[in-house]
């Protein structure tokens, strides 16, 4: 299977929608509230490869983020001095080298990300027939501590994207295998199980927890990272629980992000603790521009222009 796959199968879901550019999503524009937490409409549009979000990368990344390798050469992560699978390294390494698979057609790079979702599938732990990523130390995050094994929202939702990536790019249904189960994850929320990444608040908003924790932290730049994942899994496979979450995210979002929002300086990092990190306001302003890629809403792109203009460097 050529690295054109991708695209062929978009082509093919254009031809079935009607014509490129039209939004797969066809429902009515009213509002809808969901019995579980709240659903407004949204577009979800159908984007080539090379738009869709982590998907440009320099091979001088490599250098720059300077992780380790195993006598494998897999990634690893160096934790008060030792070395440990880090899930989320896992991840993100398998994304780049899909990325550059893409741009580069040499089946070296196609190798080395199977090679790091292969170590994420033989980490995993199973609960509910769901796959997890286990964090195997300890995070402080301000006051919350997480005890291992953990398991973190933005951890999840990459993992589902490396893993559609790979089944979109080899045609090996191992990978949508290992994709339903990890989407699977996303179903269980805090109010019903003590391994969760999901929970609804007090308002009927559906959240995605990059640190799950008994007063959940609401990190934005997580939760958006994750829904990627959710939006690729939906058009990979049409699976309709998978549209309603990636809608209830965007639901969430929308209602939420004023109180990101600092007007005149650098936006909240998350609402919990509401710490300001130029990095993460800079990741904000790209990745609502990405949303606003993925749905078409306006709101989304008005919103990255307000935060850049409250701040930039």
């Amino acid at each position: 299977m050529n690295k054109f796959r991708w695209q062929w199968v978009y082509l093919l879901f254009f031809a079935f929608v009607g014509f490129a550019g039209l939004s797969c999503d066809m429902s009515p524009t009213e509002p809808q509230v969901d019995p579980d937490f709240n659903i407004d409409y949204f577009g979800i549009n159908v984007l080539p490869f090379d738009q869709l979000p982590r998907t440009h990368y320099s091979e001088s990344i490599l250098d720059e983020l300077d992780y380790p390798m195993d006598e494998d050469s897999i990634y690893i992560f160096v934790y008060r001095g030792d070395t440990v699978l880090h899930p989320l390294v896992l991840d993100e390494m398998g994304i780049i080298f899909v990325a550059f698979y893409y741009s580069t057609g040499d089946e070296y790079y196609l190798q080395r990300a199977e090679a790091h979702a292969r170590k994420l599938e033989e980490m995993a732990d199973k609960y509910n027939g769901a796959l997890y990523f286990p964090y195997s130390f300890e995070v402080s995050f301000f006051s919350d501590l997480l005890s291992p094994p953990w398991y973190s929202g933005i951890t999840q939702g990459e993992a589902l994207l490396l893993f559609v990536r790979l089944y979109n790019f080899t045609g090996n249904k191992h990978y949508l295998e290992l994709a339903d189960r990890t989407f699977a994850s996303f179903l269980t929320f805090k109010e019903q199980s003590p391994v969760w990444i999901t929970t609804v608040d007090n308002l009927g908003y559906f959240w995605i927890e990059e640190y799950p924790a008994d007063e959940p932290s609401h990190v934005l730049n997580g939760f958006i990272t994750a829904s990627f994942g959710l939006y690729e899994y939906y058009l990979a496979t049409q699976n309709p629980t998978a549209r309603r979450l990636f809608l209830a995210s965007m639901t969430t979002i929308k209602h939420y992000l004023n109180d990101f929002r600092v007007p005149g300086d650098i936006s909240y990092y998350c609402l919990k603790f509401r710490n300001q990190e130029p990095k993460y306001h800079r990741m904000h302003i790209s990745q609502l521009l990405q949303l606003h890629r993925l749905t078409g809403d306006e709101f989304f792109e008005e919103m990255s222009q307000l935060f850049y203009e409250d701040y930039h460097e």
